[in-house]
């Protein structure tokens, strides 16, 4: 029988954790002693989106992540799986990270100052920030090429402070603005070898480290994360081999991982919303009740208020509507299992085929709108609606039915390490 694994005083945390929803006080509080905005070094309390994995006693210099899904560098650092969200969150950056309770602290900026009523914000790079291979981080490798509708980033000229970055924002806001969490604000740099990007976090891994079986993350302190594939196509192979961190979506592995020794079953925050994508009018026409019986995932009827039903203020235009479809066929993308049973589900309902495309393909079918509708995955919360809406969204007329929110599991050895979850469910080594 699946149940927690868990110390009792840490039962109400993973309880909000299993819903998302509870309210825990701020982790980071931006500003020093004089409240919000205040100058300073941010102080950062006790984490409270832990997991409840027991007490560590030791450090652990290697520590082993199971891998479920396949992760190209080329994609680093916007990961388009479970896995490559994992591996890119160790390695890779952005100017603050956004917890489970949706609040920005200190990741790549340490320090923030808020001016102009909360329109415009001065951030510090942390001390030492450095790439993988030395040089160090200034201001302009967090400014050249980013920003976004709503926000922009500056430098001020480089002497005398290269490490200052000015956020101006069209709202004022009084506290971090999240958008500085978004992914696509990561700082990278090309390697010369063009495999992964090297990024400035503390973990780093190469071409060299990486093999079809793993990848081999290192640290200047001798630390060492090892992501292990599930090369054999069964991911208990990688429980039984001892990895201290899986997340799964499969219901089967999670109870499986529920019945071994030493091991905390954790139950993450809601992070997924399948919708079903059409230009026809008709194809909305069926009863999505039930749909989360469908799938082998964790999953419940889709809820919350969906940050893409207004994206007005993004300025996309879709006005060009594509030519009608000649068949009934429902695409997913092929890799995504919950993707592939809820549209055999949606064909079994509307009298429609469904068909699998490889990921690239289906983005490719999605973006040309020629088919009769598209099952899509879409984070649930997103830092950047507007850059979300750009990279996953059609851009043409569409309409949107929410079917289910799915969630991962994270089976994690007792004592081994400290685990944390960010806000879009993603969990890596706490700080």
């Amino acid at each position: 029988m699946y149940r927690y694994f868990m110390p009792a005083r840490r039962i109400l945390l993973i309880a909000c954790l299993s819903v998302a929803g509870c309210a825990h006080p701020r982790v980071g509080a931006p500003g020093g002693p004089g409240g919000p905005g205040a100058p300073g070094q941010v102080e950062v309390p006790e984490d409270k989106c832990l997991l409840s994995t027991g007490s560590v006693a030791t450090h652990t210099v290697t520590v082993t992540i199971g891998l479920t899904d396949a992760v190209d560098p080329r994609h680093a650092p916007l990961g388009r799986n479970d896995a490559e969200r994992i591996v890119f969150r160790h390695l890779y950056e952005t100017p603050v990270r956004i917890d489970c309770d949706g609040h920005a602290v200190p990741e790549l900026f340490d320090q923030w100052t808020k001016d102009d009523a909360g329109r415009r914000w001065t951030f510090r790079l942390r001390d030492g920030a450095q790439f993988w291979d030395g040089a160090p981080v200034t201001a302009q490798d967090v400014v050249f090429g980013r920003g976004g509708i709503g926000y922009t980033l500056s430098a001020p000229p480089p002497a005398p402070d290269t490490r200052a970055v000015t956020v101006t924002l069209a709202k004022e806001t009084n506290d971090v603005p999240i958008v500085l969490g978004d992914r696509s604000l990561t700082v990278t740099k090309s390697a010369p070898d063009t495999s992964w990007p090297i990024g400035t976090g503390r973990f780093w891994a190469t071409s060299g480290t990486t093999t079809a079986q793993e990848i081999r993350a290192h640290s200047p302190q001798g630390d060492t994360i090892v992501f292990k594939f599930a090369t054999s196509g069964d991911a208990r192979d990688l429980l039984d081999a001892g990895v201290d961190l899986l997340v799964t979506r499969d219901r089967a592995l999670r109870d499986y991982g529920a019945t071994l020794q030493n091991r905390t079953v954790v139950a993450l925050p809601w992070d997924r919303t399948y919708v079903f994508v059409s230009g026809s009018a008709e194809a909305t026409r069926f009863d999505a009740g039930g749909l989360e019986q469908a799938v082998h995932a964790e999953a419940r009827r889709a809820e919350g208020d969906f940050w893409w039903r207004d994206l007005r203020a993004c300025g996309i235009a879709r006005d060009t509507a594509p030519p009608a479809p000649t068949t009934k066929r429902i695409l997913y993308a092929r890799a995504d299992q919950a993707g592939r049973e809820l549209a055999g589900r949606l064909a079994a309902l509307t009298h429609a085929v469904a068909t699998g495309r490889a990921p690239d393909d289906f983005s490719a079918a999605l973006a040309g709108g020629k088919d009769w509708g598209y099952v899509v995955a879409l984070p649930r919360v997103t830092a950047d609606a507007c850059r979300s809406a750009r990279d996953l969204l059609p851009s043409w007329p569409a309409t949107f039915t929410a079917l289910v929110d799915t969630r991962a599991t994270a089976i994690v050895r007792r004592g081994v390490a400290r685990w944390t979850v960010d806000q879009d469910g993603t969990v890596h080594l706490a700080p």
